[in-house]
């Protein structure tokens, strides 16, 4: 780079050739590869804990990170389009082309639904969410 003075400076980290970062990965199987028979992914997120994969039946499923089927969500009627996870893992919402927000406990039966006039493209949980009684999230979709 040119200093101040209008000199060229270099630095020995400079020169150095930057490695290409290495990753381990496998193929989810088990029940993913049953999965995407019938149906195709639009969506998946990611946890500590496990993956949800969104579909475009309209279906989540709740995965541990070998792809084995831990939960089944049937609560849309058309495509996934996004699904945030709640930072302690015990709810995720979703979003869909049906117009609809859901917000499913992981570990009771509460249910949250939010129906909309026009799909819905994205969703997000309050940070506080499971620690705030307001339950607050935000959506968007193509309406605005």
């Amino acid at each position: 780079y040119t200093d101040e003075s209008g000199s060229d400076e270099y630095t020995d980290e400079e020169d150095e050739e930057e490695e290409e970062p290495k990753l381990r990965y496998q193929r989810l199987g088990s029940n993913v590869m049953e999965i995407l028979k019938t149906d195709s992914a639009s969506c998946m997120s990611c946890h500590e804990k496990f993956l949800a994969l969104g579909t475009h039946y309209g279906h989540i499923y709740i995965l541990d990170f070998n792809g084995n089927k831990i939960q089944t969500f049937s609560c849309h009627t058309a495509t996934v389009n996004e699904i945030c996870i709640e930072e302690s893992g015990e709810y995720i919402a979703s979003c869909s082309d049906d117009g609809n927000v859901i917000i499913n406990a992981l570990y009771s039966d509460e249910k949250m639904t939010h129906t909309y006039k026009r799909p819905v493209m994205s969703v997000a949980l309050d940070p506080e969410f499971l620690r705030n009684n307001t339950k607050e999230f935000v959506s968007g979709g193509r309406a605005g």
